[in-house]
């Protein structure tokens, strides 16, 4: 099997409507010496009822980075551009959908990803988040012809404090690069917590984990942020740190160990909310640090 670096340090093996008919009055009924009354329909059930708010932003990042390699430390950099959406379906039921264009470049490697997610949850704003998740993810690089796809899906949580929001996720996918696959598990530990609704620090923890039939790789992350979005304008300014370790097994023998660290900062643009806290309680939830992949 084959090992790749990408800039933040992280290792990857080369790895689907209610139709309303309507029926002609008889001729007699539309004589008649009262006006005809509309039926009241504002209580009628529907299939599909969306919310009111339709509501997201847009966050462009850039990001620097040192990785702990065998012989030297090397430094990498980078720069991404991501959106979130997220739509009401009936009362409390929502649908968010990510996508997420990253380049990097460590050393001589350049690599390219594209990331597409979407989360399908139930949430009351007061108390708690849970649903599931798929995400979608594809690696190329100036030196392959073909970069890896990883395909993961799972469920995710989050509890709702006065300040503090604990969320968290936990899934399974497959990592595949032309004849070579691997299994994967991933999990995700967050803390938010609102010094005022538009000062957030995030703490965050992640595990992952991928398998293949003579290998094992295992990643662990801590990461940090803090959010500060403006009182009278829609724009968010945030920066965070992330630290990751990873080791390499082959069979029964330790076959690499690297570790990274990497800074990030950046801007959002949010729409349909007014406040970090409200966007979240209302919006698109799953923004935790975790995703910020430097």
């Amino acid at each position: 099997m084959c090992v790749r670096v990408t800039s933040g340090g992280r290792l990857f093996f080369l790895l689907s409507f209610l139709t309303l008919g309507s029926h002609p009055a008889p001729a007699a009924d539309l004589v008649t010496s009262d006006p005809p009354v509309p039926p009241n329909v504002e209580n009628a059930p529907l299939l599909l009822k969306f919310g009111r708010r339709f509501s997201g932003f847009v966050e462009v990042n850039s990001a620097l980075g040192k990785a702990n390699l065998v012989e030297e430390p090397v430094k990498s950099s980078g720069w991404a551009l991501r959106g979130v959406a997220n739509l009401p379906v009936r009362e409390r039921f929502n649908v968010q959908l990510d996508g997420r264009l990253e380049k990097l470049k460590f050393e001589d490697l350049s690599d390219q990803t594209m990331e597409f997610g979407a989360h399908g949850y139930y949430r009351k704003p007061d108390s708690y988040a849970i649903g599931l998740y798929a995400q979608y993810e594809r690696i190329s690089n100036e030196t392959l012809a073909v970069g890896p796809t990883e395909i993961s899906a799972g469920l995710e949580g989050a509890f709702f404090l006065s300040q503090t929001t604990v969320l968290g996720q936990i899934g399974l996918g497959q990592a595949h690069l032309e004849e070579q696959e691997a299994s994967k598990l991933n999990g995700i530990l967050g803390a938010r917590y609102y010094y005022t609704d538009n000062l957030r620090f995030d703490l965050d923890a992640g595990f992952e984990q991928l398998l293949s039939e003579d290998a094992a790789l295992k990643t662990y992350s801590i990461s940090t942020a803090a959010n500060y979005r403006l009182s009278d304008k829609p724009v968010t300014a945030f920066g965070g740190y992330r630290f990751r370790s990873s080791s390499l097994t082959s069979g029964d023998v330790h076959a690499g160990e690297t570790t990274s660290h990497g800074i990030v900062a950046g801007f959002r643009y949010h729409f349909g909310s007014t406040s970090l806290r409200e966007e979240e309680r209302n919006g698109p939830l799953w923004t935790a640090a975790p995703y910020l992949n430097y």
